[in-house]
């Protein structure tokens, strides 16, 4: 009979684990202004500082996480970090909705003796994620069209530019983290690619919603989510609001809102210079070519953050993902609304659902 184990969560850290792995491991996650002996965890104002626990617990729960598939290019550090509260949570996420299976409790990545009972019971019946140890090779269906898709796209672009603003992009002489056309890259099963579908993007409006759509293509995968591509007026903090342009850019794992401590929370941030974007000239709340007069600058925080369960579009300019559901690799809906938080009141009780998935 296995032993009761104990909770773990943001922060854990094995007895084990070397003293300074701790900063080290901050050092690695935190921009500069981040505090350095505390881990930022979802709720409101709840930074938590490493905890020692007994034996190499959280190293075994690393390495259960990484043979299912959930933990794939983690470290087997003994430090409950992020990518370890990631792959906590997707396991849950997964036995939750792909199992069918929710007496396993909100996906919020803290291992308790639910998680715990439902680790076992994988390790016993050598169960694995349905997509663990997909050949690079052998990628689903939809990641293949997905995959054809962008390369005719590529390929229409190379011999053609499709927009002006490709034309303005090739011409570009600054380092930016928008690539220029001969430089995109096709999606690898491997290396993460997000599509953002922009709708409408000349319409004039005041109020941009929620209507775009966001693809995930991951380890031969496909998942689906929405949001918002476009800035919404009411949220910039000036007239000529920033539209960053179609194209394919660079983005590493960083921090929305850095300015406020109490508030900032795991997001994409752009790669190094900054991605391209162009600003509405003509102050008409939509995207023309007329806007393309003024030219393309860089801009290094339009950030791919979290926009509540999707009933307001929080964008200034940034590419938004809403978190009451999302549609799973089996192209399947699944609903987050029971645990999906609808602004930041609602955090201690309730997660950023969806956007955790992705």
């Amino acid at each position: 009979m296995n032993q009761p184990k104990p909770l773990l969560r943001l922060g854990k850290v094995d007895r084990t684990a070397p003293g300074d792995s701790r900063r080290d491991y901050l050092a690695a996650y935190h921009e500069t202004a981040m505090p350095k002996d505390a881990l930022r965890d979802e709720a409101d104002n709840v930074w938590r500082p490493f905890e020692t626990v007994d034996g190499e617990i959280v190293r075994e729960l690393q390495t259960l996480l990484r043979e299912f598939g959930f933990y794939p290019q983690g470290a087997i550090d003994g430090i409950f970090g992020y990518r370890t509260v990631s792959a906590a949570r997707l396991f849950q996420e997964y036995v939750r909705s792909i199992e069918e299976r929710p007496e396993i409790g909100v996906p919020d990545g803290v291992v308790g003796s639910n998680s715990w009972e439902h680790l076992h019971r994988w390790k016993s019946n050598r169960i694995r994620a349905d997509w663990h140890n997909r050949a690079e090779f052998s990628p689903g269906r939809e990641f293949r069209y997905w995959q054809a898709v962008l390369e005719q796209y590529r390929q229409a672009n190379l011999e053609s530019p499709l927009s002006p603003v490709i034309d303005m992009l090739n011409a570009f002489d600054q380092p930016a983290d928008t690539l220029p056309v001969a430089q995109w890259q096709a999606p690898a099963s491997a290396e993460p690619q997000l599509i953002g579908i922009r709708r409408q993007e000349w319409r004039q409006t005041g109020v941009r919603k929620n209507d775009d759509l966001f693809v995930l293509l991951v380890n031969g995968q496909v998942f689906k989510f929405y949001g918002s591509t476009d800035p919404n007026p009411r949220m910039a903090d000036r007239p000529d609001e920033a539209f960053i342009i179609r194209g394919q850019h660079l983005y590493r794992f960083g921090w929305h809102k850095q300015s406020d401590r109490r508030r900032c929370y795991r997001a994409l941030r752009p790669a190094r210079h900054g991605v391209l974007i162009s600003r509405d000239f003509t102050d008409d709340n939509a995207f023309t070519e007329a806007d393309l007069q003024n030219g393309l600058s860089r801009n290094l925080t339009i950030n791919i953050h979290w926009s509540g369960v999707g009933a307001s579009n929080w964008s200034a300019g940034c590419q938004v993902v809403a978190g009451d559901y999302y549609l799973n690799h089996h192209n399947q809906k699944i609903d987050c609304q029971s645990f999906a938080a609808r602004n930041y009141v609602q955090l201690p009780a309730r997660t950023r659902a969806a956007y955790n998935v992705l």
